[in-house]
């Protein structure tokens, strides 16, 4: 694990990467291709882009988990009630985020008349609809609704959502334990012998069909041949479980990096450069060794891009992502007379990274 003050940020893209003990000079970038695109600016080979303020990147990721609230109360057979407040929530999430998108666009450069031509709405309609006062508005009121929905007045929702999102890691899990199934060369009848468990119970867990508790999940993960910790927070979540919040920076460390071990194990170990190709400028294979190896603390858009890369939910994954920088900051930083909860002992069945 690295020791505080060991990161250093990358002069180019600012990502934030670990300063590894080797003698020579001090790293100053994060990647070959950082360095490589840092020598072609200072000799004027390429311009330099002013770097995007994203506003409109968490509001994208909200919106997924909205649409599937709305899909999955439409299988459900919600009443017309339920269904329309749901498209009415969506309905106004896809405002906040064109507002949001413009404002990304013009912090990037572009004019009004671009905007407007994108919109297909003339200048002075364009300028009235997303200028700077009537986006911060949008953006406080989105603020305070959201705000609205934690403090308990949509809890309906805030329920739902947290189903899916167990959901989405039960079948995450699944894979994941397929994957190592698959790669043990192992039959289902020997695994079962080993884990003391029945072939059938065996076959319903990697299909999706049940999910088992921690003890058989360790068992099965350890008889593949694979690292239980490194499907354990795909585990809690399928669980719903609550991790207590605010703890220390390695433990907090750990969780994230066992989510995305989860991840990538559910998406079958998907080749590097493929996954580079999905997200060109953001992952490098530097980056992807680092995040998997925990040498990495990644801001949120390397995280949200390798996360999206692997087929998952960024949103699932944010909660862990703040949980740990939070950690960081404190573990560099500590606050005078912070009083920062210590390592406690997880629910019974429970296994924490």
């Amino acid at each position: 694990m690295v020791q505080p003050g060991s990161y250093r940020s990358c002069r180019y893209c600012g990502h934030r990467f670990e300063e590894r003990q080797q003698p020579g000079r001090k790293r100053e970038y994060c990647s070959l291709g950082c360095r490589q695109q840092a020598q072609r600016e200072r000799d004027g080979r390429v311009p330099v882009q002013p770097s995007p303020s994203l506003v409109g990147r968490p509001i994208a990721e909200d919106l997924q988990g909205l649409a599937a609230g709305l899909l999955a109360a439409e299988y459900g057979g919600q009443d017309l009630e339920t269904l329309l407040r749901l498209a009415g929530n969506l309905a106004r999430e896809v405002e906040h985020y064109a507002a949001a998108a413009v404002s990304d666009a013009r912090s990037a450069g572009a004019g009004w008349e671009q905007v407007a031509r994108a919109a297909q709405i003339s200048v002075p309609t364009a300028r009235t609809r997303w200028n700077d006062q009537e986006v911060m508005r949008r953006m406080k009121r989105r603020a305070a609704d959201k705000a609205a929905v934690h403090d308990g007045d949509a809890g309906g929702q805030s329920v739902a959502d947290t189903g899916q999102s167990a959901a989405r890691a039960g079948r995450r899990l699944a894979s994941a334990l397929s994957y190592l199934h698959r790669t043990s060369g192992l039959t289902i009848r020997e695994v079962a012998e080993e884990a003391g468990l029945s072939a059938s119970y065996v076959s319903r867990i990697l299909s999706g069909e049940r999910t088992p508790t921690w003890s058989v999940t360790s068992a099965l993960a350890t008889a593949f041949g694979g690292e239980p910790e490194q499907v354990s927070v795909l585990w809690e979540s399928a669980h719903s479980m609550t991790p207590v919040a605010r703890q220390p920076f390695p433990h907090q460390a750990g969780r994230l990096r066992s989510a995305l071990w989860g991840l990538y194990l559910a998406a079958a170990r998907p080749d590097t450069a493929h996954l580079c190709r999905i997200c060109p400028g953001v992952l490098t294979p530097e980056v992807v060794e680092d995040l998997l190896s925990g040498d990495l603390l990644p801001d949120w858009e390397t995280t949200g891009a390798f996360v999206s890369a692997l087929g998952g939910w960024p949103a699932d994954i944010r909660p862990l992502w703040e949980e740990a920088h939070y950690a960081f900051l404190l573990w560099v930083h500590p606050l005078p007379d912070a009083a920062v909860p210590g390592p406690q002992e997880p629910p019974d069945g429970a296994r924490r990274t």
